[in-house]
């Protein structure tokens, strides 16, 4: 018999936009969908910030900064989409669905 321990994620708390990455600055990701689709979108501003925290790991729904405004934001104009799941003990998290990749920081000219 094996005994396997599969504990359960372990989602951050995002509290105040000092809780978000610090940068803010225009970047690249290649999008790749559950079918197998992939995209690559320019993301700034607070869009940027959610995807490289949840590039870190999950984050909870629940948050002063209003993090679910700009998931739906990204789901609606980027094709970003984040899985909501349920802890056991009720509390619900984000997570990243698909593939999502970091390709670089975009210069003004648009160039990575």
């Amino acid at each position: 018999m094996t005994n396997q321990f599969n504990p359960e994620p372990k989602p951050r708390w995002i509290l105040s936009a000092a809780d978000l990455p610090e940068a803010r600055g225009r970047a690249r990701y290649r999008v790749t969908d559950v079918d197998g689709r992939s995209a690559e979108v320019v993301l700034d501003k607070r869009k940027r910030q959610v995807v490289d925290a949840l590039l870190a790991g999950e984050l909870y729904c629940a948050s002063t900064v209003r993090i679910g405004d700009i998931v739906f934001r990204l789901k609606e104009d980027n094709r970003l989409h984040a899985e909501t799941k349920t802890l056991s003990n009720g509390r619900k998290y984000y997570t990243l669905q698909g593939t999502v990749q970091f390709l670089g920081s975009v210069s003004k000219e648009g160039v990575c």
